[in-house]
């Protein structure tokens, strides 16, 4: 990405590679900081499944690190890929769990029911987090049918 950033001959092409430059440092950003916050709240301690986004975020931090430097490699861009899609998956599976949580026991399905359980004492939306991040580092590495071609 960062070479690519340089690389970059017309003003157009340049502008697409800082976008994707300041996405992939943003979600970069995210995956330090998630765990640090998770880690503060002692999300970890809870259970078994709580240290998931623990686990998630070693590969998906590792992959935004490695592709930031190198975009072609096709291995990097691979692994890159699929921990953004677990990511992706795990922010999903993550709020659906929060919020069965939340509803303490007995779950039910009717519209006031289900929206008070979206503001119940697990955090529904802050799983999606992962989710966000996850769709953020797929669209940086996007490619147009040009963009392939030229590779």
């Amino acid at each position: 990405m960062i070479p690519a950033f340089r690389n970059a001959k017309d003003p157009t092409a340049r502008a697409i590679e800082f976008i994707r430059l300041l996405m992939l440092l943003l979600i970069l950003v995210g995956w330090v900081l998630y765990p640090v916050e998770l880690i503060i709240l002692q999300h970890w301690l809870d259970s078994p499944e709580s240290r998931i986004p623990f686990l998630i975020s070693i590969p998906a931090l590792i992959s935004t690190v490695l592709i930031l430097f190198d975009r072609k490699t096709p291995w990097i861009r691979w692994f890159f890929i699929v921990s953004m899609w677990i990511s992706v998956l795990t922010g999903i599976i993550g709020a659906y769990y929060h919020w069965v949580w939340n509803f303490e026991g007995e779950i039910n399905w009717e519209f006031s029911a289900a929206m008070e359980a979206l503001a119940g004492s697990r955090p529904v939306l802050v799983a999606l987090v992962f989710t966000h991040m996850g769709v953020t580092g797929l669209l940086a590495v996007y490619r147009t049918g040009k963009e392939v071609q030229g590779d």
